[in-house]
């Protein structure tokens, strides 16, 4: 199978998940369709592009980055090598570490609700990772709460879960 078939067919399975994903979302609710079905959209889009690009003349060459090599982590292959690449060496740690931190930011969900958890996630990872310091962490990871508070309880009119502690909390 030629390298091209193989990305038309990367990109035909991401499209039907889309379109998949398109069907269900109009069946929602006015107020719970509002983010789905234009992220949806959007995904179909720009994969209806990637698909006229790759399939145009040269289309594997210039571009560098397509489905297939995102989703394998390998770099691009070029038409004239061979057919199997070698698989990355996994390092082990580092999805133990993913794993953990998933872990973590859905034990934060459930103990305290998502703002706190969002806020709580944001500023420990910004902050332990040393991206930014910590007075940066704390402000950026108030502005992305601030931002999903809004989004999702004041755009979109939602109650949100508060968490296994809210019981506890409304004590103090």
């Amino acid at each position: 199978m030629t390298r091209r078939a193989q990305e038309n067919i990367v990109v035909a399975v991401l499209a039907c998940v889309f379109v998949g994903y398109i069907a269900v979302a109009l069946g929602f609710g006015p107020n719970a369709r509002l983010v789905p079905l234009p992220i949806a959209a959007v995904g179909l889009l720009c994969l209806m592009v990637q698909i006229v690009r790759q399939n145009l003349g040269g289309g594997l060459k210039k571009n560098t980055v397509n489905p297939l090599t995102l989703l394998t982590g390998g770099q691009p292959i070029a038409e004239s090598e061979p057919e199997i690449a070698a698989a990355p060496e996994r390092d082990v740690r580092r999805e133990l570490a993913a794993f953990g931190f998933v872990g973590l930011f859905v034990a934060l969900i459930v103990a305290l609700g998502p703002v706190p958890a969002v806020f709580l996630f944001c500023a420990g990872y910004l902050s332990i990772s040393k991206h930014y310091a910590l007075w940066k962490a704390v402000a950026l990871a108030g502005a992305f709460a601030a931002t999903v508070y809004l989004l999702f309880v004041v755009g979109l009119e939602l109650q949100l879960y508060h968490g296994l502690l809210e019981p506890w909390i409304e004590q103090f």
